[in-house]
């Protein structure tokens, strides 16, 4: 099955933090978004129970808001380590004096020392990936750059080349690359792709008026079947779209 790969998706999508211009898009739901701030923080952070200890206190209180709302990574809080499932900043944080060549991202587990942070030589979590003296890091899939984020899953795939299929997404990154929805379906997503949508279940994000199924018989070329252009289970069925799916039993569909 095509998706079996995101099983593993959410676990994956934490290792980098949920960047936090991206909570707007489907994504693994984490408990820092109870977080309350007035203006987005430059600093990674996420939800610590431990907080309302009150020998626990640096980094606390970090919205003013949420005693369990916690400061991580960054000076003066290098000393709390940023769990996976933290809020990390834009990459649009990161300052740099001079535009750079090299690809980039927002790395919650950076350390002093550690290759391709303080890229910017101001914030430790900034960090390189993905060429030169950095191909050996890998970059995250929120490294591409879109003006609206897509429906269409994504990926940073390092062997793209111009003029390959899906490669380029962005108009930006000739790295970053469309997979799993048509006319992308060749191109299989990994684990990192984002955004998410759940496993064994069709996907549409912004809805559908049409009756659907998922069924496993499902093939290409079949009447109905990738109907959410993601998944080849996923099936068109019953009344509607001009009579098209009528003669496609409902049976255990999802009504819109």
């Amino acid at each position: 099955m095509m998706i079996n790969h995101f099983l593993a998706f959410a676990s994956c999508l934490l290792a980098e933090g949920v960047p936090a211009d991206q909570l707007d898009a489907p994504h693994h739901w984490v408990p820092a978004e109870q977080c309350t701030f007035v203006n987005p923080p430059v600093v990674a952070y996420y939800w610590d129970p431990k907080c309302k200890n009150p020998r626990t206190s640096l980094g606390c209180w970090a919205d003013g808001v949420h005693a369990e709302c916690r400061f991580c990574g960054e000076e003066p809080y290098t000393g709390v380590r940023c769990p996976r499932e933290s809020i990390v900043p834009s990459t649009k944080a990161c300052s740099f004096d001079d535009p750079p060549i090299v690809p980039f991202y927002w790395e919650p587990r950076c350390k002093k020392g550690m290759l391709g942070c303080l890229a910017d030589g101001k914030h430790l979590g900034c960090r390189f990936c993905g060429e030169g003296s950095y191909k050996e890091i890998e970059c995250p899939s929120s490294t591409c750059s879109f003006v609206n984020e897509p429906v269409t899953p994504y990926y940073w795939d390092p062997l793209c080349r111009m003029g390959m299929l899906g490669c380029n997404a962005d108009a930006i990154h000739v790295q970053c690359r469309f997979c799993d929805q048509t006319p992308f379906h060749s191109v299989r997503c990994p684990e990192s792709a984002r955004p998410h949508y759940p496993n064994g279940k069709c996907w549409f994000p912004q809805g559908t008026a049409q009756n659907y199924k998922w069924d496993k018989t499902c093939k290409w070329g079949k009447v109905g079947c990738w109907a959410d252009g993601v998944n080849a289970q996923c099936r068109y069925c019953g009344p509607g779209s001009g009579g098209v799916y009528k003669e496609i039993d409902c049976e255990e569909s999802v009504f819109p």
